[in-house]
């Protein structure tokens, strides 16, 4: 197994991120005091038949870790391969992270498995887009599962498991697309058919077979700007 980290934590005059490459070479592009801005790209071909990869993501307190996924995923046919995503956000911190296509080709095998663990006023938002086949494919099997935690106890379960050559209906159906934005540890602006979740959070979902479909983009605009709200100073008012 092959391990990522990325890792950020407050400072002065720059706060202080950790990058360690794994499957993926994450890259610093900015940083101040406690926000950075982290792009990840594939650090040589993932996902390849067999390929077990890990990532860890801490976001330390009050601190803002910004992902930029650059060229996305594609699994290859051959043995099962493994994507496994761990993520701590300490209080305060916010997780945004706007994954690009995730494709599993004819004749691969993928677990990919995600957790999210939130502490006290922590928030995330997360762009996530499974892909059943390239063009011209049916896909191969991918068994997703999510998890998300707080101080609380659950806020989201759940797991998929699609095989493109045997669609299966009220799954995907004969969709090879399925997109979500996900927020959770705040109420993003949903819209009717969204799904508001019991605990703070919610979740933006479009089937198709097309990415280039997806209405989900101005979703994500929305739901980071509503995130990212309580960092915003109001104006001071001066008077006459």
């Amino acid at each position: 197994m092959t391990s990522t980290r990325i890792a950020v934590t407050a400072g002065e005059p720059r706060a202080h991120v950790d990058l360690a490459v794994g499957a993926l070479a994450p890259r610093l592009i900015w940083r101040d005091a406690t926000r950075a801005h982290v792009a990840v790209a594939a650090a040589g071909m993932v996902l390849l038949g067999g390929d077990h990869v890990h990532i860890g993501i801490d976001v330390g307190p009050a601190c803002t870790l910004e992902i930029e996924d650059v060229g996305g995923t594609v699994a290859y046919r051959g043995a099962r391969s493994s994507w496994i995503l761990e993520v701590r956000i300490g209080a305060g911190g916010t997780l945004l992270w706007r994954g690009l296509p995730f494709v599993v080709t004819d004749g691969a095998e993928v677990e990919r498995r995600s957790s999210l663990t939130l502490e006290s006023d922590a928030r995330a938002v997360i762009r996530e887009t499974l892909v059943l086949g390239r063009h011209g494919e049916w896909g191969g099997r991918l068994i997703s599962a999510l998890a998300v935690v707080d101080r609380g106890g659950p806020v989201l379960l759940e797991r998929l498991d699609a095989d493109g050559s045997a669609p299966e209906p009220g799954v995907l159906g004969h969709n090879r697309v399925l997109d979500a934005v996900i927020a959770v540890g705040f109420r993003p602006p949903t819209r009717p058919k969204d799904l508001d979740f019991d605990r703070p959070g919610g979740m933006a979902r479009h089937l198709s077979d097309q990415t280039h479909s997806s209405p989900l983009d101005a979703v994500w605009d929305a739901w980071v700007a509503h995130a990212e709200e309580r960092f915003l100073t109001p104006e001071p008012v001066v008077g006459r």
